[in-house]
């Protein structure tokens, strides 16, 4: 009979440590990036860090639906509907987002978007703040969000995995060491965000 003052406890009992960084990191890695169009790559990493500069604690997976909030304390994004919130909304409803095998966000904004000034003048903050990244970047590899040590757990992982995948797609499609520059005059960035239905 073993003694219960003997017993060892048992090593990291919260889970904390390398093992569950690591299994998350495998979980969140981008599955076949694509050769992709300079436009493409650009668009997907400027909608990927609007949700990724939002609040949210779980973890998210590929093909699942979620929703995209704008209220008092910024962004948030939520497995629930507007139609499940009701009255209870945590801000305005900004847009459906889904999350692809590769680590990129797809973003559907949602109707009222346009109509409302203060959703608009947030969604352009976040474009001037992703065009300044870009722009004082060597090349859009340096402007990628490897490891972005602000950001809270879940996002700082879904932006390793993004970075990953937009830097395999820059070098399959030929893109990679191009200044940043040169990827903002090659579209038109302005509605990178206003057309994302």
């Amino acid at each position: 009979m073993t003694n219960p003052r003997t017993k060892k406890p048992q090593a990291n009992p919260q889970g904390k440590g390398a093992v569950p960084v690591l299994d998350a990191l495998h979980a969140l890695q981008a599955w076949q990036p694509d050769v992709k169009s300079a436009d493409q790559i650009l668009r997907e990493f400027c909608l990927s860090t609007l949700v990724l500069s939002a609040r949210f604690d779980f973890r998210v997976v590929p093909g699942n639906t979620y929703y995209l909030y704008h209220g008092a304390h910024g962004w948030q994004l939520s497995l629930i509907s507007p139609d499940e919130w009701g009255q209870r909304l945590p801000g305005s409803w900004v847009a459906q987002c889904e999350l692809a095998e590769d680590m990129t966000w797809s973003v559907a904004l949602a109707p009222e978007v346009g109509e409302d000034p203060r959703l608009l003048s947030a969604l352009e903050g976040h474009l001037r703040g992703f065009i300044e990244r870009v722009s004082e970047s060597a090349s859009l590899e340096a402007a990628l969000p490897v490891y972005e040590q602000q950001l809270p757990y879940q996002q700082r992982m879904m932006a390793t995995a993004l970075s990953s995948s937009l830097q395999t797609s820059l070098i399959l499609s030929g893109l990679s060491g191009q200044t940043g520059q040169r990827w903002l005059q090659s579209g038109a960035l302005q509605q990178f965000l206003l057309s994302a239905r």
